[in-house]
């Protein structure tokens, strides 16, 4: 792994626990979905793993939607933090479409071909990619910003953070079919002059989980 530059934030990026939803394949943006019991014990696993490789977090910030807050709980409780909320980690809200399965999404509502037609384009009451890639980016910037040369840990959202490191490393929002995250996934980022992705979606401590 290639150290952070003195100055450069080490962003540690860690996708929340399993949700109900994950199981049914919907789409859960801004609907405020708790952790399964398998959620929250993969949770504690990624804790139990963070703590053990990342004694020195200086900070730990989560979307306020309860599955990802919850997931950084169970992280800061072994490091001895509080979990600070940030509203702009939420996952992408696509308004009247929430609840829906991703195949009816895909065949009765055309949401991915409108996306990939217009980045601008957003259901009524929700948001377009490009919207929630700028406000996830701001927030990582602002973080960086605020901890220039330490190591934090942020909790968010599969698409989120999928179209943040698109805009971060790729500039190029369509790119976020490149970054899928498994529940818990843990990601690396160097934030500095030019992000540096150092680790993707490891998921170690769910292969350690008992059956």
């Amino acid at each position: 792994m290639t150290p952070a530059a003195p100055d450069a934030t080490h962003l540690i990026l860690v996708r929340h626990g399993q949700i109900q939803a994950n199981i049914d394949k919907l789409w859960h943006g801004w609907t405020d979905s708790a952790l399964t019991a398998e959620g929250q014990r993969q949770a504690e696993r990624a804790a139990a793993r963070i703590a053990e490789e990342h004694p020195d977090i200086n900070a730990i910030y989560a979307s306020p939607l309860q599955r990802a807050f919850n997931t950084a709980r169970a992280i800061a409780s072994v490091l001895g933090l509080e979990v600070v909320p940030e509203p702009r980690l939420k996952e992408y809200g696509i308004g009247v479409l929430e609840g829906i399965s991703f195949g009816d999404l895909h065949r009765d509502h055309q949401f991915f071909q409108q996306i990939d037609a217009n980045p601008q384009y957003a259901p009524e009451g929700g948001e377009s990619i490009i919207q929630v890639g700028e406000r996830v980016r701001a927030a990582l910037q602002d973080l960086q910003q605020r901890h220039a040369g330490e190591k934090i840990l942020a909790v968010s959202h599969g698409a989120a953070m999928a179209l943040a490191l698109a805009g971060l490393l790729e500039q190029n929002l369509y790119a976020w079919n490149n970054y899928h995250f498994q529940n818990t996934g843990v990601t690396e980022v160097k934030l500095g002059a030019t992000p540096q992705l150092l680790r993707f979606n490891c998921t170690r401590h769910l292969e350690e989980m008992p059956a």
